[in-house]
């Protein structure tokens, strides 16, 4: 990875934990994310105008990406409110964002991409997603398949399914974008107008799944008096994809992306034990250091 995409990701982690503490610590809902993806919309969409030259130019294939990432976006959104309804963010959190790394080292085999990853990157994100497993442990000699046999469990995976899809599809759309005959934006610009037609798409999807639900209907009359922690959430998500799509640009393959991103477990389990006090145990705090230590060799890769 080169600097410019450490940093940027760098940032971009940063911005992430810090909207997952707002989701778990407020309403871990369809319709807390629905008021946030509202919001994004709100305060981005003027922006299109801008660039109405450069959408007309879109093709179908890139509008086609749009729709789709916008349901993989949802379906991560939805999931991850399930999950931290059912368990702790220092535990949740750790999961939904590792798991997509082997989804993509698998991925990067199908679409013949392997050959851009070293063997490095591979060992350090094999390290990250075993120090995830080791997370949801409270003691070593607890070690047992049942520990991940629940409903926060399934709904990470899920999390964790949907983020690897649409990290596939938004470089594979980004990269397409880029590659229009033309095209006189830079790779912020373009990161920054796929990212709001994105969060068009999501909301779209999201107010289906939200509307069709009675308690989420009934949690987004309450969320109302919330708004201020959905407007920040909401930024900070838009912000934070902002910066991983424009990373994408400096980076050889997806998968190095998607790797470092994990630098937010650690902040994620930081910001758990310091703002809701959730305990740190003994296999929590190795499994951040293994974490660490693959992050570590994602950089050396």
């Amino acid at each position: 990875m080169t600097l410019s995409a450490i940093l940027i990701v760098l940032l971009s982690a940063l911005a992430h934990a810090s909207w997952n503490l707002f989701g778990k610590s407020v309403s871990p809902s369809g319709a807390f994310f629905w008021y946030c993806t509202v919001w994004g919309v709100l305060f981005t969409s003027p922006v299109l105008l801008s660039y109405l030259d450069v959408l007309r130019t879109f093709t179908h294939d890139i509008w086609a990406l749009v729709v789709l990432t916008g349901v993989f976006q949802a379906s991560y959104l939805s999931a991850l409110a399930a999950a931290y309804r059912h368990g702790e963010m220092s535990v949740v959190y750790p999961m939904a964002r590792s798991s997509p790394l082997i989804i993509l080292l698998i991925g990067t085999l199908f679409l013949g991409t392997s050959d851009r990853i070293t063997a490095a990157a591979v060992c350090g994100i094999l390290l990250i997603v075993v120090g995830c497993m080791v997370l949801p442990m409270r003691y070593f000699r607890d070690f047992r398949w049942s520990n991940y046999a629940n409903l926060a469990t399934f709904f990470a995976l899920v999390a964790a399914f949907s983020t690897a899809g649409y990290s596939l599809i938004d470089d594979n759309a980004t990269r397409q974008i880029r590659a229009l005959p033309g095209l006189a934006i830079n790779d912020g610009e373009v990161a920054l107008l796929f990212v709001i037609l994105q969060a068009w798409s999501a909301l779209a999807w999201l107010s289906l799944g939200v509307l069709c639900q009675p308690e989420e209907r009934r949690l987004m009359r309450i969320l109302v008096g919330k708004w201020r922690s959905t407007l920040g959430a909401g930024l900070l998500i838009l912000g934070t994809y902002v910066l991983v799509v424009w990373a994408m640009a400096y980076a050889e393959d997806v998968s190095y992306v998607v790797a470092f991103r994990q630098i937010s477990i650690p902040m994620g389990v930081l910001m758990g034990w310091l703002f809701l006090k959730e305990p740190l145990h003994g296999p929590k705090i190795l499994g951040v250091g293994v974490i660490l230590s693959g992050l570590f060799l994602v950089v050396l890769g």
